[in-house]
């Protein structure tokens, strides 16, 4: 009882749970695992009404009662943004059920073959996965350290706005945190695919156990697909696959087809070294987690250096408000889709931005023939032929072209080549911006219909 007693204050009563999932409906059903089926529903509390998960033990599935302790002692114990949060357990009627925040994005699991989650957003997740993880090996604030032990995908949880919480901490052990290294002699647990080796055959558990299987999860990331895969009724690790794929440079490969487009080079080549560190046999090879952490935030800015050169380019600092999260595109839909009211441009030196009716096109992709270049820059000297007819001055600094033209002048453009089609326009200024990634053009125009 007294062991119960510092935990009072996150018991909740079976009725309110009840009522919350609708009396444990299937079709509140998100998921399930270990410990049994995880249920969707809505909690009232004192401050109102939230949205939770809830855990519900099933023995058939292999846990019990000290997989329900451990994850109330460890969840209690051990906060941070990038751990999936408790709030609150019932133990009551032979009921044990655990209540957590609600991740609304569910596992990483489910998001591995995403064609829509970019790279860029992969390298957050894994780069919040690994802090997480940093925090339970190395926690600052007490001297123990806790070593997970079932680290993989499924138990790496996504909020409404993609960040990365570790969860399912049943499983996990813990030792001292104040030595370089800790060993736990311990039966091996965990899952098949992402078991360190080492582990497996010894039984000796180190936090560096841990380690391997992050790498597992960050080659799952890179391949878009799980590290194993069911072939006559038994289950395949890739594991080894992915390894010699890395070791022999055909790392093209295994890629996942839709990420391959739009990787910068030095960012999978940080990505895939730390990933094949991790999965060293020896444990004194492999890299703690905060080496990992570190070099997943040089990836994720190599990958973000794109996008912080062109906003110096075009002179802003914002896209609707910073609420588009964007990445240079070599197709117009995306573009579109992304941003659906244009580039904001910085115009004749004042420092206001302003948004440019006519979308922005951002073709980055798009100038590999070299037929295309040259149609585009024979269609720009003819618009810069028409506007000099009109005897209008014009100014040309560097890689800038600055027009000023009469408003009611209307100017024929043979837009197809943007895929818009032919329109007519009113043309206030045009901004040619040389990028160093590649050939990619900015233009801001002012669109009139023709009358």
């Amino acid at each position: 009882m007294a062991f119960w007693k510092k935990f009072q204050h996150l018991k909740i009563p079976l009725g309110e749970i009840k009522s919350a999932t609708d009396n444990f409906n299937n079709n509140n059903i998100i998921g399930k695992g270990g410990f049994g089926k995880v249920y969707k529903g809505i909690l009232s509390n004192s401050k109102g009404q939230i949205t939770a998960a809830f855990k519900r033990l099933d023995r058939y599935y292999g846990q019990g009662d000290p997989e329900f302790l451990k994850e109330i002692i460890m969840l209690s114990g051990f906060t941070h943004k990038n751990l999936i949060s408790l709030l609150g357990f019932c133990d009551e009627d032979g009921e044990k059920i655990l209540v957590y925040e609600y991740a609304s994005h569910g596992s990483l699991d489910r998001h591995l073959k995403s064609t829509t989650l970019t790279w860029r957003a992969r390298l957050k997740i894994c780069l919040g996965a690994a802090v997480g993880l940093c925090y339970l090996h190395d926690p600052k604030e007490t001297q123990q350290r806790v070593i997970h032990r079932d680290i993989k995908s499924s138990n790496i949880l996504l909020d409404k706005h993609w960040n990365a919480k570790v969860s399912d901490m049943g499983l996990s052990k813990i030792g001292p945190a104040n030595q370089k290294h800790t060993f736990l002699a311990t039966n091996v647990v965990g899952t098949f695919g992402y078991i360190d080796p080492m582990y497996g055959e010894m039984s000796i558990l180190t936090k560096e156990s841990d380690v391997y299987s992050f790498g597992v999860v960050l080659f799952e990331v890179l391949c878009g697909r799980l590290c194993f895969e069911n072939r006559n009724s038994h289950s395949e690790s890739l594991v080894r696959m992915w390894k010699q794929s890395y070791k022999q440079k055909r790392l093209d490969e295994i890629i996942f087809r839709d990420l391959k487009q739009h990787m910068d080079r030095r960012s999978l080549e940080t990505f895939s070294d730390i990933a094949y560190r991790c999965l060293h046999k020896s444990r004194e090879e492999r890299p703690q987690m905060s080496q990992v952490v570190e070099q997943l935030e040089i990836a994720l800015n190599f990958q973000s250096r794109v996008v912080e050169k062109l906003e110096i380019a075009l002179g802003f600092d914002e896209i609707s408000g910073g609420a588009v999260d964007y990445e240079v595109y070599g197709s117009n839909e995306e573009l579109n889709i992304l941003l659906p009211k244009g580039i904001p441009v910085k115009r004749g030196g004042t420092g206001n931005n302003g948004w440019s009716s006519l979308k922005a096109e951002i073709l980055k992709n798009y100038f590999h023939s070299p037929w295309v270049v040259i149609s585009t820059m024979a269609a720009i000297m003819l618009l810069m032929l028409t506007v000099m007819q009109t005897e209008q001055s014009f100014a040309l600094f560097s890689s800038q072209v600055d027009f000023e033209v009469d408003s009611t002048l209307p100017v024929v453009m043979n837009a197809g080549l943007f895929g818009v089609g032919n329109i007519v326009a009113s043309l206030r200024s045009m901004e040619i911006i040389s990028d160093v990634v590649g050939l990619s053009v900015a233009f801001s125009c002012t669109q009139r219909r023709a009358t």
